[in-house]
Order: C-alpha cells, then sequence, then structure tokens
C-alpha cells in the first residue's frame, strides 16, 4: 500500500522495518501503532494503514539533526529528532536487520548533508521571492507565506 499510495516519483524504497510508534497505554497522539519504519532514498516514515485508520508520519532525511538508538534484550528503539519534530519507533526485528537499516539510514543522510553543504547558498532574498511564486501559484496560502518570510527574515 505505501508503494502504491505513498511513494513519491523518483523514490524508492530502501529498507524497513516492523514496529510500533506510541504507548501501549498511550492517549491521543501517544497511543499505539502497530505499523512499519520505512526509509525511503528522500525521507524516513512511519506507515500504518488498515480498514479503520490511516497513519503517516514523514520526515525528510535533510531535516533529521540527530539520531538515537537503544537496544535491551531484543527491543529496539530509534528515535529520530528535527528542530521541529521527533519520530520514535519500537521494533522487536532482529539485531542485524535493525542495524543493516540504521547503516543505510546514517549512509543516506551523509549524501544529504554533503549534497547541502556543497550546493551554493540560495540567499535569503531568492528563497522570499520563490515563495512568493509558490503563494501565487496557489501552492502556498497567504499564512503560509508570512509565515515562512518571517522566519527567513529573522536569520537576517
Amino acid at each position: 500500500t505505501f508503494r502504491q499510495e505513498q511513494l513519491m516519483p523518483g523514490e524508492t524504497r530502501v529498507g524497513h522495518l516492523e514496529g510500533w510508534s506510541g504507548q501501549k497505554t498511550g492517549q491521543g497522539e501517544r497511543i499505539r501503532h502497530n505499523g512499519q519504519f520505512i526509509l525511503t532514498n528522500e525521507r524516513v516514515c512511519f506507515y500504518r494503514k488498515d480498514p479503520f485508520e490511516e497513519v503517516f508520519e514523514t520526515i525528510p532525511l535533510s531535516k533529521i539533526s540527530s539520531v538515537e538508538t537503544l537496544s535491551l534484550m531484543g527491543y529496539r528503539v530509534l528515535r529520530l529528532h528535527t528542530a521541529h519534530d521527533d519520530l520514535e519507533f519500537k521494533t522487536l526485528e532482529p539485531k542485524t536487520l535493525f542495524d543493516e537499516v540504521l547503516a543505510q539510514l546514517e549512509r543516506l543522510r551523509n549524501e544529504h548533508y554533503s549534497v547541502a553543504s556543497t550546493a551554493p547558498a540560495e540567499s535569503i532574498t531568492d528563497q522570499i521571492k520563490k515563495l512568493g511564486e509558490l503563494r501565487d501559484g496557489g501552492l502556498l496560502t497567504e499564512d503560509e507565506f508570512n509565515a515562512k518570510k518571517a522566519e527567513l527574515l529573522a536569520r537576517l
């Protein structure tokens, strides 16, 4: 289902783990959801789909600021952090599979980091102009445009 409904053009699935997100006794957003951690060449995703519910969380690889792991008696945790979001995934998958997916995640993050660090920096003025084009083309709302513009101007 993920390949058919969520995979973007040019994106390839690199690895996945079966497991869950949330807590067994959690409520609201923290409730436990069984699903899959999916690693693509562009992003990481938590995905679950059944007849009554669909849960889809995604983080672009370029936005991941740190990765934490925990392994204890066959139980493994993968925590991904960004400036504004976190994703915690738990699994009972074998350590070899977990480590393989983790190594691929780190390799892809390093590739994205090296590409981003060698790319010429786009000026804030140019970025605001592009945001204006997206707004004028109907891809951003006025509120989204103003929020991002304010964020960019704050960097000056």
